[in-house]
């Protein structure tokens, strides 16, 4: 792709108070050196890759519509886990409790862009968030889970990932709160 691509992904983003309580978890575990940045915590439903400029309005039109048809909901954080599993994890990350409204968005945003021919990756949606890129293997007992928490998802998101971990919303959508 060309210098002006942008690399995208839908999600839902996190509270400010979730962010900073598992940027304070973050800090009580030294040693890893490629924490997530907690203001960029966030729950990708569908990661798009490198995407030209113009067609953002196509993606827009398409996370509206998808917004348009889901209701706010709860959320709850659920445990640590790695991928791969075992000793050669390289992902630290953070599950979420089984939600078949999450489930649901997640698949009709899918489904919504595999209409329209959009690019995305496929594999399965697993609902986490990552909290960590490791470097070194570490194993996952080496970590106590995050106090427990709940959120409302409220918000579809088309995000930009930046240099270094960051993320910019490009434009967000409210989900229907009736």
């Amino acid at each position: 792709m060309a210098e002006s691509s942008l690399r995208l992904f839908f999600a839902l983003p996190l509270p400010s108070a979730l962010q900073a309580s598992l940027g304070r978890w973050q800090a009580a575990h030294p040693g890893i050196d490629r924490w997530s940045r907690p203001e960029g915590l966030h729950l990708t439903l569908a990661f798009l890759g490198e995407r030209p400029p113009e067609g953002l309005s196509a993606l827009q039109a398409l996370g509206a519509g998808v917004a348009g048809c889901h209701r706010a909901f709860p959320l709850a954080t659920a445990g640590l886990g790695t991928f791969p599993t075992g000793p050669r994890a390289r992902v630290l990350w953070l599950a979420l409790a089984p939600s078949p409204i999450l489930e649901a968005l997640a698949a009709d945003l899918r489904g919504a862009l595999a209409a329209a021919g959009e690019a995305f990756d496929a594999k399965p949606f697993r609902a986490h968030l990552t909290l960590a890129r490791l470097r070194r293997p570490q194993p996952l007992g080496a970590f106590d889970a995050p106090p427990p928490a709940t959120f409302t998802a409220d918000r579809l998101v088309l995000f930009e990932s930046g240099p270094q971990g960051s993320y910019t919303p490009l434009r967000a959508w409210n989900l229907r709160t009736v």
